[in-house]
């Protein structure tokens, strides 16, 4: 990510779309929803799952983008970014097939947390640590195979069996760095905001200061996270799909945490 900084936009990027969607539409379908008027209620719901539908896509289409660009840096090229937009255009049915799954998996999450009481929230936190690490190589199997969104299930589930243990430390070690700074950025900016609505001038100038830290920290974590964990995902899948090695990474590297199914 430091020798290719182009990368960490790809993420970036998407999560802005997401969260635009969310927000027009969502935020749109919770309000009409919110009224009495059955057609209006209809409407609202329509929109909502059309926001979290376009949320999905929007992710998974820069990562994939984002997986093709990595490809090309970790075999020692320099990324096209156009050519790496142009490998996303030509998957945009099996993306869009994904992202259906993708945002249904996720509301079956949420609905089991929501209304599933205890059993239900436990259910859900388990399902969605499984299911993330089974589907942790879907957007590599996407971008260098192209198969429908079912298939890329399957084909990401049987890696996964073959070798568990580097997506398992893998996503830890990445979860939990990013994981810190985005952590550390937030409590900063909380003082920040302490400090602005203690009302001195000095405070008010320092908490600003924090609050603006802490932001740039937190966004900072998660785009490092999410380009960080494509790009490895992108190394994990030739080493486990293809046997070899790619960038930076080593036999060794790969497989001192590897454990085989």
């Amino acid at each position: 990510i430091r020798a290719n900084p182009r990368l960490a936009k790809l993420p970036l990027i998407g999560g802005v779309l997401a969260l635009m969607a969310v927000i027009v539409l969502g935020g749109s379908g919770a309000a009409l929803a919110s009224t009495e008027t059955d057609a209006a209620v209809g409407v609202g719901i329509v929109l909502m799952l059309l926001g979290a539908y376009l949320a999905s896509f929007f992710v998974i289409y820069y990562n994939v983008i984002l997986a093709a660009a990595a490809d090309e840096a970790l075999q020692g090229r320099e990324p096209d970014m156009g050519q790496a937009r142009g490998i996303a255009r030509s998957r945009i049915g099996v993306i869009a097939g994904w992202a259906l799954v993708s945002a249904a998996m996720a509301a079956l999450f949420a609905f089991l947390r929501d209304r599933g009481g205890a059993v239900g929230q436990i259910a859900a936190g388990l399902g969605s640590a499984i299911w993330g690490l089974v589907t942790f190589l879907v957007v590599p199997v996407l971008a260098f195979e192209g198969i429908g969104p079912i298939a890329a299930v399957k084909r990401s589930t049987s890696l996964f069996r073959e070798r568990w243990g580097q997506q398992v430390t893998g996503n830890l070690a990445i979860g939990g760095i990013s994981g810190l700074i985005s952590v550390v950025g937030v409590v900063l900016a909380v003082l920040g905001v302490v400090l602005v609505a203690g009302g001195s001038t000095g405070g008010i100038a320092g908490g600003a200061l924090l609050a603006i830290i802490g932001v740039v920290l937190a966004v900072g974590g998660a785009v490092f996270g999410g380009a960080t964990r494509g790009v490895f995902g992108v190394a994990l899948y030739h080493y486990v799909a293809e046997d070899r090695t790619v960038g930076p990474f080593t036999e060794a590297d790969l497989a001192s945490t590897a454990s085989r199914g």
